[in-house]
């Protein structure tokens, strides 16, 4: 089975480096999108000891919290990979995720009808997926620190409720940002994406979107696919609830045994050990 992992990268191209050490086994490739705010030369160097397993996109995309770039990157990295790097499955990862689980175990889980995505319609309040993230206008500033953001923020809110004629009769479904599709999907969405410009569009204005977008996208396709639980394992303790926790290498077990195959965020640079760990869950002896 070939997998292409679709890599979004904005920061440690050294981190980047030694995960594409990790996950480019059997065959398997990768397309990397690195965000247009930084300079790329150094993920450049960083990639090229990968060869032609690895290609970075054609086209970069700034990507803010919150905003449609991170969107447009995956379409991009997506379109990119079936062009350059086809295979069964795409795996979207961030630059800041890693294995937790050998990939020969994920290649024998994968089902070429099966789309891996966390996905619920909308709304569901209980897990923060409000009618307002998408009926609603929205703005990703470029500083979310900002005080002027709040207040853009707050002025939007007093608008109107959107129509959502635009997403012509698709039902809105969200989830999280991560997801693994077999090739039949991944080249409808692309399709879907290329005939549906005022769908796209209508994203482009709501709250996060990538955490609505692919889903609302795949449930509106006209051949149906069945959605599982996702693939990649997160932590969330912190208390803004706008980034999940950075995990190290005692965290490694409960991931692995949570039946992800991917967990995120980690940070080489605070908790390099975890490479370490995370050789010893990849060859069994964790």
């Amino acid at each position: 089975m070939q997998l292409t992992y679709l890599v979004l990268a904005h920061q440690n191209p050294q981190q980047l480096s030694s995960q594409l050490d990790l996950l480019l086994d059997g065959g398997a490739r990768a397309v990397v999108h690195v965000d247009a705010k930084v300079d790329a030369a150094p993920f450049h160097d960083a990639l090229r000891s990968h060869g032609p397993a690895v290609r970075e996109t054609g086209r970069r995309h700034e990507v803010r919290w919150g905003g449609f770039g991170v969107v447009a990157a995956t379409v991009t990295a997506l379109r990119d990979a079936l062009q350059h790097a086809p295979a069964d499955h795409y795996v979207l990862l961030s630059g800041a995720d890693l294995p937790v689980r050998p990939l020969a175990d994920l290649r024998a889980e994968l089902r070429p009808g099966h789309v891996r995505m966390n996905s619920w319609p909308m709304p569901d309040e209980a897990r923060g997926k409000p009618m307002s993230r998408i009926d609603r206008w929205h703005h990703a500033p470029k500083d979310r620190h900002d005080p002027w953001a709040s207040r853009v923020g707050r002025l939007l809110a007093r608008l109107p409720a959107r129509s959502l004629a635009p997403l012509g009769g698709a039902a809105p479904h969200a989830g999280s940002q991560w997801w693994t599709m077999p090739h039949e999907c991944a080249r409808d969405v692309v399709e879907f994406v290329d005939s549906s410009p005022r769908f796209v569009k209508f994203f482009r204005h709501v709250q996060v979107p990538d955490e609505m977008f692919f889903q609302t996208v795949v449930h509106a396709l006209p051949r149906s696919y069945e959605v599982r639980p996702n693939l990649t394992y997160t932590r969330w303790t912190s208390s803004d609830r706008l980034s999940p926790d950075v995990l190290s290498r005692t965290d490694l077990p409960a991931a692995a045994s949570s039946g992800a195959f991917f967990a995120r965020k980690f940070d080489l640079r605070r908790d390099p050990d975890v490479l370490d760990g995370v050789r010893e869950l990849l060859a069994g002896r964790a």
